[in-house]
């Protein structure tokens, strides 16, 4: 039996090991690949984002955190494990799922996406609705790079300073939008996905994951990040200029290393943005390239 058949959701992935997961992947990616075919739908932004998914499933518990997905073209893996297996295979027909986010078609799907770059103004409010209700959960939005060159995406970034509330945000960089990006931002994060001192903090972030699994305090592994953030003298940081600390870039595929910077992030206090590197269409040629 195929590890997706057994599994169902969500609930049934902490009980795997991490090659289990990683087989788990392949089998969505194909499930994804087989639907897509038949139906239609957006298929490289999907197939790039399946490990991300499974370790945000992980980390965070959809039953409590709010996890927003910006339009929605990478959100099937999503979908599946958020207990829409079994009608994956209605994906975009009449009566079917439908292949954005819609809150109308699951309790799981906390925006109703239309339009791109949404994401981060719609999990400002959340949050900021958790906090006035005084409840205690994470909310998460997961932001593609080319939604994120949006000025609507650039409106919620200036705001989330002042607003004074902590949300997480996921940048799943791939490098592509509908065409390869062009612009100012598109080249800020080039330079940030491979500039040494930003390399340097994200090892270190991953050190503080080890130390906690060798149980220190999770507090001296938060205070350790922020000493270090403030200690380096970084290269100008568009994200930290807006009041929003940067962790990255991380290996997108790699679902161990990514469970564990979202698992200290829920911990963290302020407002972080996880730079994550994926590829478009991974594991079939053409999506690829």
């Amino acid at each position: 039996m195929s590890i997706l058949g057994s599994v169902k959701d969500f609930r049934g992935l902490n009980g795997l090991t991490y090659s289990e997961l990683n087989k788990l992947s392949c089998e969505i990616r194909e499930m994804i690949l087989q639907v897509t075919l038949k139906n239609g739908g957006h298929l490289a932004s999907s197939l790039g984002a399946v490990e991300l998914t499974v370790a945000l499933l992980r980390a965070f518990d959809p039953d409590r955190d709010k996890i927003i997905f910006d339009v929605g073209h990478q959100s099937y893996a999503y979908k599946i494990l958020t207990k829409r297996l079994d009608r994956f295979h209605t994906l975009r027909t009449k009566g079917g799922i439908a292949g954005f986010p819609r809150m109308g078609e699951s309790p799981y799907d906390f925006f109703t996406t239309g339009h791109s770059s949404t994401s981060i103004s719609a999990a400002m409010g959340y949050a900021k609705a958790r906090d006035i209700s005084r409840q205690k959960h994470e909310v998460v939005a997961v932001i593609g790079d080319g939604a994120l060159l949006n000025g609507v995406s650039f409106e919620a970034l200036n705001c989330v300073e002042s607003t004074k509330t902590k949300i997480i945000i996921v940048l799943n960089d791939n490098k592509m939008s509908i065409n390869p990006r062009i612009g100012g931002m598109a080249g800020h994060l080039a330079r940030l996905s491979v500039n040494p001192m930003y390399i340097k903090v994200k090892d270190f972030i991953k050190d503080q994951c080890h130390t906690l699994k060798r149980g220190d305090a999770l507090e001296d592994a938060l205070k350790k990040i922020k000493s270090k953030l403030k200690s380096l003298l970084l290269p100008t940081n568009i994200f930290e200029e807006l009041g929003i600390s940067y962790w990255g870039p991380f290996d997108g595929h790699n679902i161990e290393e990514m469970e564990e910077v979202f698992r200290l992030a829920r911990h963290y206090k302020e407002p972080v943005l996880i730079h994550v590197l994926t590829k478009k269409g991974k594991g079939c040629c053409e999506a690829e390239n």
